[in-house]
């Protein structure tokens, strides 16, 4: 089942089993992924208008996703990142749309295996 949600959520799932060793600490790590705020600390900057915090929450989400090995979920989370770092406010509120669905996306298929 985990292999299939990086399949069906375009993640690289050799790549996080090389990280983590097998399933069940995927698992672990997918749990920990569902606690994290970052997503919620960009949501809310771009919901006030405010770059430096989208910033901060789009560059975490960014880390944490590169390092579970979501591979579509970061390359955009890694666009809206170099957007708000260059205070492109206006197009990182754009790009938004898509991260809310990558990320909506990724949540979905955590929330079937786990």
């Amino acid at each position: 089942m985990v292999e299939e949600l990086y399949q069906n959520i375009g993640g690289d799932y050799q790549k996080a089993i090389s990280r983590m060793q097998d399933d069940e600490r995927i698992k672990k790590y997918l749990r920990f992924f569902l606690a994290d705020e970052s997503y919620k600390q960009l949501a809310d900057a771009i919901e006030a208008g405010d770059c430096d915090s989208a910033f901060r929450g789009a560059h975490t989400l960014k880390g944490v996703s590169q390092n579970m090995a979501f591979a579509s979920l970061s390359k955009i989370v890694e666009q809206i990142t170099e957007e708000l770092r260059a205070k492109d406010f206006e197009t990182a509120k754009e790009t938004f749309k898509t991260v809310a669905e990558e990320y909506k996306k990724v949540i979905d298929e955590i929330n079937h295996v786990i």
